[in-house]
C-alpha cells in the first residue's frame, strides 16, 4: 500500500483513531494519521493468496485467527500513539484474548505480520514497521517483494532470511506446522 501523510495537527489519540470512519484507511504513526492509498491489483492478489494459504492451515488446526488489512494493532506507546494495519496477520489462540479498542485495535502486534511492498514504500518505512511489530511482541514479519519474487522473514532471534520463489517458507514456532512454497504466495509471473 502506498502512504501519504496528512495534516500536521495535535497528536491523534487511539480513541480518536478508533472512532474514524473505516474508509479511507489510515495507520496512526506517533499520533499522525497516515492515509493508506489504494493498492495495485498484484498487491491485493498477493494479500488474498497469503490470507487464503494461512487460513487454510490455521482454521482446520484451530490455531487462532487470520486477518486481512483492516485489523489494527497498537505497536507503539500511547503518547503519541502508533497503530499499524499489516496486509495480512495471524493471531494465535493464546493471544486472542488481548484487549481491543473499539473492536478493531489489538493491544500489541500479531504473532505474524505480513507486509507486501508497494512502489511508494521506503526502506526506512518498512524497517520502522518491522521494528514496531517485533518490539510490540510480534514473533515474525514477512516482507513480500512481488517484483523480486522474494519473501524476507524477520524474527527477533535470527538475522533476516531471504527466500526466493523456489524456496519454502515455514511457520517455525509462531505458526506451527505451516509450510508453503513461496511461489504459491505470489501471483504467477
Amino acid at each position: 500500500m502506498t502512504t501519504q501523510n496528512i495534516a500536521a495537527a495535535p497528536p491523534v489519540t487511539l480513541e480518536e483513531y478508533a472512532a474514524l470512519p473505516k474508509h479511507p484507511r489510515y495507520e496512526l504513526v506517533k499520533g499522525v494519521l497516515v492515509e493508506q492509498m489504494v493498492a495495485s491489483r498484484e498487491h491485493e492478489h498477493t494479500g488474498s493468496l497469503v490470507n487464503w494459504r494461512l487460513a487454510s492451515h490455521v482454521f482446520p488446526n484451530v490455531l487462532g485467527e487470520v486477518y486481512g488489512s483492516n485489523r489494527g494493532y497498537v505497536t507503539g506507546p500511547n503518547s503519541p500513539a502508533t497503530s499499524r494495519m499489516p496486509d495480512v496477520s495471524f493471531v494465535s489462540n493464546e493471544r486472542l484474548g488481548r484487549p481491543e479498542l473499539a473492536g478493531m485495535l489489538y493491544d500489541g502486534a500479531p504473532d505474524l505480520a505480513v507486509e507486501i511492498l508497494s512502489e511508494s514504500n521506503t526502506p526506512a518505512e518498512i524497517a520502522q514497521k518491522i521494528d514496531e511489530y517485533l518490539n510490540a511482541g510480534g514473533k515474525a514479519v514477512w516482507v513480500i517483494d512481488i517484483d523480486a519474487r522474494i519473501i524476507t522473514v524477520h524474527t527477533t532471534d535470527a538475522p533476516p532470511l531471504i527466500l526466493t520463489d523456489a524456496d519454502t517458507v515455514d511457520g517455525a514456532d509462531y505458526l506451527p506446522g505451516f509450510t508453503c512454497l513461496v511461489a504459491d504466495l505470489l501471483p504467477a509471473p
